[in-house]
C-alpha cells in the first residue's frame, strides 16, 4: 500500500522537562524528529490540496505546545504529542517521535540523551 511519510527533522525547541528541580528551573534545548505515515492511495496530485495530507505547520504547532508543558519524563511529552496528532489526523497509520536533550544533566557525560516513541 503506498504511503507518505510526513517529517519534521532536527526541530530545536526549549523545554523545562526533567526529574531534577534545576531542569525545570533552567530548562534545556531539545532536538526533535517526527515521522507520520499516511495512506497515499487516495492522494490526487491533480487536486494538489493540503486537505489530502498533513500540514507540517500544524504538526509543528502541536509539538511546540506540548514542549511548553513541563514534564518529569520525556516519555510523557512523547505520548501526549502522539495522542494529539492521532486525534487531529485519525488516518495516521503509524508515527514516531524522537526527543533528544542536547545537554543532559549527567556529570562528566559528553553527548545527548533522549527517547524515541513509536505509535
Amino acid at each position: 500500500m503506498p504511503e507518505f511519510e510526513i517529517q519534521l527533522r532536527d526541530v530545536m525547541l526549549f523545554g523545562r522537562h526533567g526529574v531534577l528541580p534545576q531542569e525545570r528551573l533552567l530548562g534545556n534545548q531539545y532536538r526533535i524528529n517526527v515521522r507520520l505515515h499516511i495512506d497515499a492511495s487516495l492522494f490526487d496530485e491533480e487536486a494538489d490540496d493540503l486537505s489530502a495530507t498533513i500540514s507540517y505547520a500544524e504538526v509543528y504547532e502541536i509539538l511546540r505546545q506540548e514542549m511548553d508543558v513541563p514534564a518529569a519524563l520525556l516519555e510523557s511529552v512523547a505520548v501526549r504529542f502522539a495522542k494529539r496528532v492521532r486525534q487531529t489526523w485519525p488516518g495516521i497509520r503509524r508515527g514516531e517521535i524522537e526527543i533528544v536533550k542536547t545537554v543532559p544533566p549527567i556529570p562528566e557525560m559528553v553527548g545527548e540523551a533522549g527517547v524515541k516513541y513509536r505509535f
